[in-house]
C-alpha cells in the first residue's frame, strides 16, 4: 500500500484525470440509445437505477480520495482533502446541470445529494490513507 501512495506526482494526476473522465463519459452518454449508438450508450440507458445509485456514491468517493491524492502539493492535509471534496462535488453538481441538456437524461437533487454521500465517504477515505 505504502508503494502505490508513493506514486510519482504525475501518475497519480494521470489516473485521476483518466477516473475524472470516466465518470463524464459515463455522465454525457446519451440516455435512449439509438441505431448506430456504441453499445457503452445501451449500456447507460439499461442500467438499473438502484446500480446507477451505488454507482455515483462510488465514483465521488473515489474521485475525492484521488484528487486529495494527487494534491500532494498543499501541504495542509486538512486542506488538501477540502479542496479536493469542493472539486469533486462542484464536477458533480456540473454534470448533473449538464445532463438536463442531453437527450434522455435527467439531473436530479437525488444524484447530487448521492455524489455529496460519496464525496463524504471519499473524505473519511483520503483521511485514513494520505
Amino acid at each position: 500500500m505504502q508503494q502505490l501512495l508513493a506514486m510519482p506526482l504525475l501518475l497519480r494526476w494521470a489516473l485521476t484525470l483518466a477516473f475524472l473522465g470516466l465518470i463524464v463519459a459515463l455522465s454525457v452518454a446519451p440516455g435512449k440509445s439509438q441505431y448506430g449508438d456504441s453499445t457503452f450508450v445501451w449500456l447507460v440507458e439499461h442500467t438499473p437505477s438502484l446500480v446507477q445509485n451505488i454507482m455515483h456514491v462510488a465514483c465521488y468517493a473515489g474521485a475525492t480520495a484521488l484528487l486529495a491524492w494527487s494534491l500532494e502539493g498543499i501541504g495542509s492535509r486538512t486542506a488538501r482533502v477540502a479542496l479536493a471534496a469542493i472539486l469533486a462535488l462542484l464536477i458533480g453538481t456540473v454534470l448533473e446541470w449538464y445532463q438536463t441538456q442531453v437527450p434522455g437524461r435527467f439531473g436530479t437533487i437525488l444524484d447530487v445529494a448521492l455524489n455529496a454521500v460519496g464525496v463524504g465517504l471519499g473524505i473519511v477515505a483520503a483521511l485514513l490513507l494520505l
